[in-house]
């Protein structure tokens, strides 16, 4: 059988949208590759969204499994199917498929992978975003400033190492002294805020006024405020998550200048980043970030706290939403 987590109904609550059924386990078509997964990817702020009907580009048929981000093996595959083995490790990135056991996928949408584990699924997707995020959106240049939120999270420690190997003066957020130990163990930054002892704000205000060259934030509110008002002159501002605003009922309302006021004179910006925009580039971050974590030179960090099976994915979520990661939060299955 084929345990699976699905939205049966939109609701406020993880619990109240969800449940677990078991079906058959599936058959391959000619062009399929059945997959068994190992390890599921967290991504609660979006599953949130998710089960709560507010995702206006996904059209959500109860019942509906959900989950983004799997790493499996090959275990049956359609006869039309060339040049992949049984037992194969592969990597899948697409919705509605990873909160399951098994699941069908298209043979030319795999990625294939030296082993199914956690440290690959942390690869890729998130280290592939962080990858194309600093290339693409941020355009990061050697030797520049850069202030990363969230930087203890799965995003967030493959940014700073990143962004060090450009040489860059890197700064860190978080929020925990465990966070604080982690991004030590990385020996890529530079300076390391924790905000529940030191306010964001006045820090970069006394230290960095003006200087930040990319402010990567992934929170919002307040910390949007305190990189945008420290920009440096041609600064980008790159927006790459909003977990602030999705864990809120609804978007704050401010009445403010309009953010101009702040960037005009200096030329800086304001940048949103999304991965499925720059897929034709997928390839690259992957074959790079591949290459420097089997040298060593990548570290790799996954949440240590145990999730495993289906029934754990609501625990998962709950532990990544209330701001306990230490890396990427995984299920192994």
């Amino acid at each position: 059988m084929n345990k699976q987590l699905v939205i049966s109904k939109f609701a406020e609550t993880l619990h109240g949208a969800t449940r677990i059924v078991e079906t058959d386990v599936p058959i391959p078509g000619d062009s399929q590759l059945l997959i068994k997964n190992t390890c599921i990817g967290i991504n609660a702020l979006y599953d949130r969204e998710l089960y709560r009907g507010r995702v206006p580009y996904i059209n959500v048929q109860f019942p509906y499994v959900f989950g983004v981000e799997a790493v499996g093996e090959v275990v049956a595959m359609g006869n039309k199917v060339k040049d992949v083995q049984m037992g194969q490790a592969v990597s899948t990135v697409k919705v509605g498929t990873a909160y399951q056991e098994y699941q069908l996928i298209e043979a030319k949408d795999i990625i294939t992978i030296p082993e199914a584990t956690a440290a690959y699924l942390t690869l890729n997707p998130t280290g592939v975003s962080a990858y194309l995020a600093l290339k693409n959106t941020a355009e990061l240049k050697e030797g520049e400033t850069i202030v990363v939120s969230a930087a203890a999270g799965g995003l967030g420690h493959i940014v700073v190492q990143l962004a060090k190997q450009k040489k860059c003066h890197v700064v860190a957020i978080c929020g925990k002294q465990e966070k604080v130990k982690l991004l030590q163990d990385l020996d890529a930054c530079d300076r390391i805020i924790n905000y529940r002892e030191e306010d964001v704000a006045e820090v970069l205000g006394e230290e960095y006024p003006n200087k930040i060259d990319v402010g990567f934030d992934s929170v919002g509110r307040h910390m949007f405020d305190a990189f945008l008002g420290n920009l440096a002159p041609l600064g980008r501002l790159v927006v790459s998550g909003l977990a602030t605003e999705l864990s809120a009922p609804q978007f704050e309302q401010i009445t403010a200048s309009r953010v101009y006021e702040t960037i005009y004179w200096k030329g800086g910006s304001v940048r949103c980043f999304m991965n499925h925009l720059f897929r034709e580039q997928q390839p690259e971050g992957r074959a790079y970030l591949f290459d420097q974590y089997q040298k060593g030179v990548l570290k790799v960090k996954v949440d240590p706290t145990a999730f495993e099976g289906i029934e754990s994915i609501a625990d998962a979520s709950r532990y990544l939403l209330e701001g306990n990661s230490c890396g990427k939060v995984v299920v192994q299955l």
